[in-house]
């Protein structure tokens, strides 16, 4: 009889077969985030007290009991049967759209107890045994919360066009459902040391103009600080002058929320109400953002409930701590519903037939097709940190060009001129 082989020891070697270490990694992962279930709870609990219902004037009225009631019991059929097609918005969605729009207002969302508490109950509940339980996550995400693929391009463009941008907390990451830094806390990044220097001078430069032009009122006091001790940093070549630096101290405020006309403001309202969205200067942002891109390989989502933007998400990838809440189910639990792939600027990579083909730069990622996260394809570098600085260039190029269109009126208002260029 053949002798059983031993178990490995904890703490040993994990599994040379590819796809073992990654089980492994996701038992690991497990173990972690029940952890972290149990702490919010326990946060949740000692919070209970603190928590008003409240609801700011002017918005939709709370809703009731029998129309949550009404909701389940659609939702319930939903399982059961397909939606008509024939139908241009259903029951569920219209239903979906009102608890939607109730929760985006609402303060005691974004209590930060509850928002974390939120962003882990779905995951834990994707755990339960049952073969009803994937269903519910896939309508669930279909109908309530999903993250559209944003090109880098895309999301660059969009917080230049915004009349403000704030920089939000990211749930995913001060709950614990992932944690994309490094050991002991600290910042692990993608790109070389001279690739971060080169990221991070962009960004003091940039501020240094700002400050220079009086720009930095719409920038809160809090990134104004942290600016000023880089430029600190910089003048004594101190060795704290690294882009690290700046990863950590803003960490985990990495979620952008732009005050623009393709986003509801509500989210905005609730997430200031309980000070977790700060004012950052947007050519400010777009630097981050790209700062975030090129050394985190992070993948930018504009995040919606129902129908309704509401934040342009840097979600933490599954390579990267496991990833976020959509990053996690689309790649660990092969979840079509998560994130939806970006099929237009630059798009996803494909062949000569029109096949979607996996990612080419990251191995996990690879366990999936490419959902066109902003890599220029056509390029043989399509992440090289010179194709994207260019790319980067040309946006900014424009957006002063279109405010150099604009010339002072009469009366101190703005004329736009871009009409008769």
């Amino acid at each position: 009889m053949a002798r059983r082989k031993p178990a490995p020891r904890a703490g040993s070697e994990l599994p040379h077969n590819e796809f073992d270490v990654w089980d492994a990694l996701e038992r690991q992962e497990t173990a972690r985030r029940w952890e972290a279930t149990i702490r919010e709870v326990g946060s949740v609990v000692k919070r209970l007290q603190d928590i008003r219902f409240a609801a700011p004037q002017g918005h939709a009225r709370e809703i009731g009991a029998d129309e949550k009631k009404r909701f389940l019991e659609v939702l319930f059929q939903a399982l059961l049967v397909e939606d008509r097609p024939e139908l241009k918005r259903s029951v569920v969605r219209r239903m979906a759209d009102k608890l939607g729009r109730y929760l985006l207002w609402n303060r005691v969302s974004s209590t930060p107890a509850i928002h974390e508490l939120g962003a882990l109950l779905p995951w834990w509940i994707s755990h339960m045994p049952g073969p009803m339980v994937s269903s519910l996550r896939d309508i669930g995400l279909s109908y309530f919360l999903n993250g559209l693929v944003l090109p880098v391009q895309a999301v660059l463009k969009m917080i230049l066009d915004s009349d403000r941008v704030y920089l939000g907390h990211c749930v995913c990451r001060s709950s614990g459902i992932v944690d994309d830094r490094g050991a002991h806390g600290r910042i692990v990044t993608l790109s070389s040391a001279t690739e971060n220097t080169r990221l991070l001078d962009r960004f003091v430069r940039r501020y240094e103009c700002l400050r220079t032009e009086r720009e930095t009122d719409t920038t809160d006091p809090r990134y104004i600080d942290l600016c000023e001790r880089l430029r600190e940093l910089r003048e004594t070549r101190s060795d704290r002058y690294r882009l690290e630096t700046l990863l950590e101290e803003s960490y985990p405020d990495w979620e952008f929320l732009p005050v623009n006309v393709g986003y509801t403001s509500d989210w905005i309202r609730s997430m200031h109400a309980n000070r977790k969205a700060h004012l950052l200067h947007k050519e400010l942002a777009f630097e981050l953002a790209l700062i975030l891109y090129a050394s985190k390989g992070i993948l930018f989502t504009s995040m919606r409930l129902v129908d309704t933007p509401y934040a342009i998400c840097s979600c933490p990838t599954p390579e990267d701590g496991g990833g976020c809440v959509l990053t996690n189910w689309y790649y660990w639990g092969m979840s079509n519903a998560s994130l939806v792939p970006n099929e237009h600027h630059y798009g996803r990579r494909k062949d000569a037939a029109g096949n979607v083909l996996p990612c080419r730069f990251f191995p996990v990622r690879a366990r999936r097709e490419c959902v066109g996260c902003g890599c220029n394809h056509g390029k043989e570098s399509p992440r090289g940190l010179s194709v994207l600085l260019e790319e980067a260039d040309r946006i900014m190029k424009a957006y002063k060009a279109r405010g150099r269109l604009r010339r002072p009126r009469r009366g101190g208002q703005q004329e736009d001129r871009s009409s008769s260029s």
